[in-house]
Order: C-alpha cells, then structure tokens, then sequence
C-alpha cells in the first residue's frame, strides 16, 4: 500500500450556480407567500425550508479512506469497495441525487449487487482528475472513459 493509498482524503462536491438559483428563488418564493401571514408564521417556514434545503446541499461530500469510497449525502455516509469499481466516466447530467454539480462521474461496479441497480453512481468531485488519479492508485485496473 502507499503512502497516496494509506490516507483518507475528503473531497468537495462541485456546486452549480443553479443550486443559489433555486435557494434564492425558494427564499423569495417563501417572503412572497409570508406578505399576508403573520410575521412568525414566515419566518418558521423560511427557517424550516431553507434550513433543510442548505442541510441536504452542505451534506454532500466524497471520502476516499484506504480502499473505501464513502459517499456523503445528507451527512449520512453509503460505503463502496473502490476493489469492485469497473469504470470511471467524466460527464454531465443533471439525474442524480448525489451531485451538485452537472459536471460529473459516473462509476460503474463490476457487480451490480453493490447499488442494486443497473445504473452508476454518479458524483460530482470539485477535483475531478484529483479524484479519478486517486481511485486508479488504489484500483490500477478501473478503466477511464471520457
């Protein structure tokens, strides 16, 4: 093992100028409605909306920890065994829960047992060749497609 492999090295998710949009436009969405309520009234359903939406975008990072890919989302972590990875395709999209970004890779497993679905894993690093260079480190028979 390396010293590049021994490390757990945490990667950012990308973030799109559309999720703002749609932040500022739920906010203001949320003072339109609030006009004819009660002051009190707005302000809890701004802080619960809100609140949640930047919750559920701030939770969204990547973990690499020895030969484990650990995808947070909504703070809360999924493990995959970086051993079983097949391909890494950079791409874009905008079909996945995961990403925050349409800049994209789509992972695909040997084994499709491991997200019980056909379809890859689609994450959106900031670092997107950091990414890819690490988990080819650790798995040196993933195939990269473009």
């Amino acid at each position: 093992m390396t010293a590049q492999q021994a490390k757990t090295i945490k990667y950012k998710s990308k973030v799109d100028w559309w999720i703002w949009a749609v932040i500022i436009f739920t906010a203001v969405i949320i003072f339109v409605v609030g006009i004819g309520l009660s002051w009190w009234i707005t302000a809890l359903l701004g802080i619960v909306t809100l609140g949640t939406m930047c919750l559920a975008f701030l939770g969204v990072w990547y973990v690499i920890d020895n030969d484990t890919l650990i995808v947070y989302q909504f703070f809360m972590p999924h493990r995959y065994p970086i051993d079983r990875i097949k391909s890494v395709k950079v791409g874009f999209g905008i079909l996945s829960a995961s990403a925050l970004s349409t800049q994209r890779i789509a992972i695909h497993f040997i084994d499709r047992r491991i997200l019980k679905s056909s379809l890859p894993l689609e994450i959106s690093p900031s670092d997107r060749q950091g990414f890819i260079d690490h988990l080819t480190s650790i798995n040196p028979s993933i195939t990269v497609l473009n």
